[in-house]
């Protein structure tokens, strides 16, 4: 059987820049840092700046009673969906699904690193105190790791199979790569896929702080802590929010004269096999994921235009993902443009194959590569080309992001121009 050609029909999104994806591109590729310094104090000790949504508020965008049975991370992921599904012209005037579509064909696959942990703390903290002796029963439902993507199946009646994937920071290019196999099956006629995150818990904080993870000094100037590719980086900054897309087949996306922004031209995974905190020094298995995702696109790596790096601004990172690179790429990643749009929002977490994914496909749209934001002495170490400071010009066809996370977990997707 031949296999279908996957395209991207509606894109949403969640960013620390803001909501909906115009936002996002427009700051991102306005060179604009959402980093600063973190307004709760008590979450300060742990992580003294990072990026969060401004001035958000749940219930401007949902209803009461959803506020009140979700965390944070299934609201965002709502949000997300809405715009996503809008997008792509698949709702009515009052928002549902259209009945033109068999819900029963409709999948959704999301990514979290964690799911609803801001709620399990909450309650954890409620019984350590003796404040009370009950959770709730909520409480569950709001804090699985599935809560968003079943949250956003209830709401539209999407039927298909749904699944979540927890694979720290490349939960979302597995969630969007994985889905891929149920267009080959033929169980989907469209897909939500991507990745939601909201991990700002004094819990998961700390538990980073420790494990040397977060940058915990940096400039004076708050906004540029989070320096991928510089020689004097000190470690990631959390952000929050992601991003979703509606995926569906280039036949039917034809068929129905839907907007085609991206096709899915590759994914790879791989572990690293390798240390439960640490990447593989030499990026064996992130190059192995990479030839894969290579191989799935049907293309050699010189046809790669730009690659959206995982580059979290910590030194092992940065450093093992350039070696990665190097493996394939060879002498030719001189000429290639690689950036970490890390600078600018932070580290995403399992959303963050997801929220990079709109920037490749905005930039194979526009033409416009992000930039590597607050490079001021690059290591020598990292790629030749890494678009430093401000977003440049460049018609591109291809774009490849990458996609790493604790416990040796690799993503990495190709997108592709629709022609």
């Amino acid at each position: 059987m031949k296999k279908p050609v996957i395209v991207v029909t509606g894109m949403g999104a969640v960013s620390p820049y803001g909501i909906g994806v115009p936002v996002f591109w427009e700051k991102l590729i306005d060179n604009h840092s959402a980093v600063n310094q973190v307004e709760d104090e008590f979450l300060r000790q742990w992580a003294p700046v990072g990026a969060r949504i401004p001035d958000f508020s749940a219930e401007d965008y949902l209803d009461r009673r959803e506020v009140r049975n979700s965390d944070r991370f299934t609201q965002l992921a709502l949000i997300a969906a809405k715009e996503a599904l809008s997008d792509a012209k698949l709702l009515d005037k009052d928002g549902h699904l259209s009945s033109k579509i068999d819900s029963n064909r409709f999948g959704t696959a999301l990514g979290s690193a964690f799911g609803g942990i801001q709620t399990l703390e909450e309650a954890a903290y409620s019984l350590a105190q003796g404040k009370t002796n009950r959770v709730g029963p909520r409480m569950i439902s709001k804090a699985i790791p599935n809560a968003a993507a079943g949250s956003i199946a209830i709401k539209y009646q999407l039927r298909g199979p749904s699944m979540t994937y927890v694979t720290a920071c490349a939960a979302a290019a597995n969630a969007i790569g994985e889905s891929e196999y149920w267009f080959w099956r033929d169980d989907v006629d469209y897909v939500l896929a991507g990745g939601i995150d909201s991990l700002w818990s004094s819990v998961f904080l700390s538990g980073l702080a420790d494990a040397r993870a977060l940058a915990t000094t940096g400039p004076e100037d708050f906004t540029k802590w989070s320096r991928p590719f510089d020689k004097n980086r000190t470690g990631m900054l959390m952000g929050e929010g992601g991003a979703l897309f509606v995926l569906e087949t280039l036949e039917n996306a034809q068929a129905r004269g839907a907007h085609i922004y991206a096709v899915l031209a590759g994914y790879g995974a791989s572990s690293d096999a390798f240390h439960d905190t640490s990447p593989h020094p030499e990026g064996k298995s992130a190059a192995l994921a990479i030839q894969r995702a290579l191989k799935s696109a049907g293309m050699k790596p010189e046809e790669i235009d730009y690659i959206n790096a995982h580059a979290t601004s910590t030194p092992a990172g940065d450093i093992a993902e350039t070696k990665a690179l190097r493996k394939i790429f060879g002498s030719d990643l001189d000429h290639i443009p690689v950036s970490s749009i890390k600078g600018g929002i932070g580290h995403l977490l399992g959303a963050a194959g997801a929220i990079e994914s709109v920037a490749c496909i905005k930039a194979l749209e526009e033409g416009i590569i992000p930039a590597t934001l607050h490079v001021e002495d690059q290591d020598e170490i990292s790629p030749k080309d890494i678009v430093p400071n401000h977003s440049r010009k460049m018609k591109i066809k291809t774009a490849m992001t990458n996609s790493f996370g604790f416990g040796g977990q690799n993503g990495i997707l190709i997108w592709k121009k629709p022609e």
